[in-house]
């Protein structure tokens, strides 16, 4: 790679490679930051973070100058003696400047122009290496067609929309008795409503009215219809009544273990084209279908956080990872959106509002014109 097209800052030639720790030592023991590395990668710039053990990351987008914030929680900056707190940039990144803030580890990196996360990868115990995948994104004036917003084969894009709960199982239930599974209906009906106002978009639902789905149909439902798009909606309760504000999970490195252990014990298929049918080779590609399924929703709940941030408080570390079962399907991207916790005085008055719930409903549409907006997206599934 040419040297003079990337920014590389390390601290010693083992950067990448973490301090053994095991058991408790490695749990306690805090995330040191020991390099930043901002290269071009094709069409985009990836900011690499060498951490010494998993940690979580927020990011967000600020205009006015143009910025990208990755905040690392609980980790400290371990950087070469001499190091002036800054450095160069590559493509979008004009340049990057690092700091402690505010009990995280912070990286800002100057923008010469807006831009969109189009892929990141979170590490894990093995590689805890963050990676963000940073692209310019073109001007209003210079936006690519509509054509945009149609998906697989020419069709309209897909989005199933799922509403936690119902039926014979309420949810989380408020102080004042407000239940989970009413309120997160009445948000997919808005939510629908809204997306198909705009013309561009088939919305499914895996209920519509209070009765009970099981896990493994709202996935099957999700799979069957070759959605493009799938969000869950819930609330959230907490044994801390002063926990509140918005979250939204895509699947972790355990779920999506798990998922692929479901496909093979429910003999599941994914459309590899040519691709062997079963073996090696197709493991692997599977395994790299998953990983881009995965990245692609990291990137959709990239675009939705600061929306949601617009009509609703968001609870710290917005975006987080789990396995829940519904996130499992390996080709449909996936988000869970917790919108608020109903153990929570002020939360619960605000989801037990219908206009407050039409303005989230409305928030998780634009993001959802954003996502299939993005020009990266659209040459990746064309």
């Amino acid at each position: 790679m040419d040297l003079s097209r990337r920014s590389l800052l390390f601290a010693g030639a083992t950067a990448l490679g973490a301090a053994a720790l095991s058991g408790r030592a490695w749990a306690d023991a805090p995330a040191a930051i020991r390099g930043v590395m901002v290269e071009e990668a094709g069409q985009a710039v990836r900011v690499s973070m060498a951490l010494s053990s998993p940690a979580s990351a927020r990011t967000m987008f600020l205009s006015g100058p143009d910025r990208f914030v990755i905040d690392v929680a609980g980790a400290q900056w371990v950087m070469p003696q001499g190091a002036s707190g800054e450095g160069p940039g590559a493509g979008v990144v004009r340049r990057y400047r690092f700091a402690q803030h505010a009990g995280a580890s912070r990286l800002v990196l100057d923008l010469a122009a807006p831009a969109a996360l189009v892929r990141q990868e979170l590490g894990g115990r093995r590689s805890p290496e963050l990676r963000f995948d940073l692209a310019a994104t073109a001007p209003i004036a210079a936006a690519p067609p509509p054509r945009e917003t149609w998906g697989r084969q020419g069709r309209r894009r897909v989005v199933v929309v799922d509403a936690g709960h119902g039926g014979r199982d309420p949810g989380a239930i408020g102080t004042t008795g407000v239940r989970e599974k009413d309120v997160v209906l009445d948000a997919a009906l808005q939510l629908r409503a809204a997306l198909e106002q705009r013309g561009q978009y088939q919305v499914i639902l895996t209920r519509d009215a209070d009765r009970y789905v099981e896990h493994a149909e709202r996935v099957r439902i999700a799979r069957a219809q070759n959605a493009d798009l799938f969000i869950s909606v819930h609330a959230d309760s907490h044994r801390n009544g002063e926990a509140r504000g918005a979250s939204v999970y895509t699947l972790s490195d355990t779920g999506a273990q798990r998922a692929q252990s479901i496909m093979n014990r429910q003999n599941g298929d994914i459309d590899l084209g040519e691709a062997p049918r079963q073996g090696v080779a197709h493991d692997v590609l599977v395994d790299l279908f998953q990983r881009e399924t995965t990245n692609r929703s990291a990137q959709f709940a990239q675009v939705l956080i600061p929306r949601l941030g617009e009509v609703a408080p968001l609870l710290t570390n917005t975006h987080r990872s789990a396995g829940f079962f519904v996130l499992l399907a390996p080709d449909v991207p996936a988000v869970l959106i917790e919108t608020g916790f109903l153990s929570n005085v002020a939360d619960e008055r605000r989801l037990a509002n219908p206009r407050e719930r039409q303005a989230m409903a409305g928030a998780m549409a634009q993001a959802v014109d954003a996502y299939f907006a993005s020009p990266q997206l659209y040459a990746a599934s064309a």
